[in-house]
């Protein structure tokens, strides 16, 4: 994500326009609340970002799936900075660096963090949630918004992978 200072400035301002502390997908889930996603997908659309998800249904080994995952959508070179969402233990922090590394793919930082103190966060969270939301019910609510997104080209990796199926180039 280029310009990641200003990204996070104006996703406080969103969250600041739209009355709220912090977004987080999950806790607007009420007919108002889809009414503040819209709103919050929209708004953030306008800034610099391209998301690219993974979705691995029945995985084997959940672990290896995600490392996977991981390395293979994060395929641009000099990534200067990883965030990774919610509490991990040190091992977690050193494995996705080792898969990373198995791709020539160098991270300068890698951190964990709370979506509470990382606004890019808090923007993959309610992008993640729509994505979840649409591929659960591809009708729902969630097809406009998902629709939105991919003609404003801002979701340019999608790979779906199934039951044994490992992630391979």
């Amino acid at each position: 994500m280029e310009n990641y200072d200003q990204v996070c400035k104006a996703i406080e301002q969103i969250e600041k326009d739209l009355k709220i502390r912090y977004f987080h997908w999950a806790d607007f889930g009420s007919k108002r609340g889809w009414q503040i996603r819209k709103k919050f997908i929209e708004q953030s659309a306008a800034l610099p970002y391209n998301f690219k998800y993974s979705i691995v249904t029945n995985p084997i080994r959940p672990e290896e799936s995600l490392f996977n995952a991981i390395s293979y959508l994060l395929n641009e070179k000099n990534i200067k900075k990883v965030t990774i969402d919610g509490s991990q233990p040190k091992w977690y922090e050193r494995q996705v660096k080792r898969s990373l590394r198995s791709r020539n793919v160098s991270i300068k930082k890698l951190k964990i963090s709370r979506d509470t103190a990382e606004p890019a966060l808090r923007l993959a969270d309610s992008l993640a949630g729509l994505v979840r939301s649409y591929h659960d019910n591809p009708t729902g609510l969630a097809k406009e918004l998902y629709q939105y997104l991919e003609a404003n080209n801002k979701i340019t990796a999608q790979l779906m992978v199934g039951g044994q199926d490992v992630l391979r180039a």
